[in-house]
């Protein structure tokens, strides 16, 4: 069986592909071992990278769904003060029209 190539950095310090990369090859080795039945190192080990590969994977999501839900909750709080400011202009406008203040046309 080959050996799989797993960096010293592995999850946390690896790109999402090379991640994906090792975590590929834990599977496709688990698959295998399942099918020996006689190997001194058992499925658990790739189990358990696939496993730690899998969680970085998902806490890296997690972390820019995060920034992406902040940076959309602040593109809001600008639209809505935006919306206030507009609207309160409008109210403005009509009570001076209604005075006849001023002379829209």
């Amino acid at each position: 069986m080959s050996k799989i190539n797993i960096p010293e950095n592995y999850p946390k310090g690896c790109s999402e592909g090379s991640i994906k990369k090792v975590v590929q090859e834990c599977q496709n080795k688990i698959s295998k071992i399942n099918d020996y039945s006689n190997v001194v190192l058992g499925s658990t080990y790739y189990a358990q990278l696939a496993e730690q590969g899998n969680a970085e994977l998902n806490r890296r999501l997690n972390e820019k769904l995060i920034t992406n839900l902040e940076k959309s909750s602040k593109r809001q709080r600008e639209l809505t003060w935006a919306i206030i400011i507009i609207g309160g202009a409008n109210l403005v406008l009509v009570l001076l029209k209604l005075l006849n203040i001023i002379n829209l046309k």
